[in-house]
């Protein structure tokens, strides 16, 4: 197994057993099923950034289609990239997607910070 993998597994294992991640992506998925997507994005974004892996391609698809949120392909671009590290066999497609609406200095420009994200991640 890649050491990187073996990181997600670990952060992804720290997520489950972690109450409060566990709970954002739980709250989360609660919000977005009651139609509630601003509160849906808040608590996607907060999982995401404490590293729950399940949440990357949740706030992703959220910038995607301006969902909770302005659209931001940007940052789409960049946590399904973050999915697509952590194993998410949809989120290349995704971020395709996003790159598609994207000039070609603003997906070098999401590249640098994913490839900054993901070296934090590894550190």
């Amino acid at each position: 197994m890649k050491p990187n993998r073996k990181l997600f597994l670990a952060a992804a294992l720290a997520a489950l057993i972690s109450t409060p991640l566990h709970a954002d992506l739980e709250a989360g998925l609660e919000a977005y099923a009651k139609g509630d997507h601003a509160e849906a994005y808040r608590q996607y974004k907060q999982a995401a950034e404490a590293g729950d892996v399940d949440a990357f391609g949740k706030l992703a698809g959220m910038y995607l289609y301006g969902v909770g949120t302005e659209k931001d392909y940007s940052k789409s671009y960049i946590w399904f990239g973050m999915a697509q590290h952590g194993g998410d066999k949809y989120a290349e497609k995704f971020k395709l997607a996003a790159s598609s609406a994207m000039t070609l200095d603003k997906v070098k420009k999401a590249e640098e910070i994913l490839a900054g994200y993901i070296k934090r991640l590894e550190e």
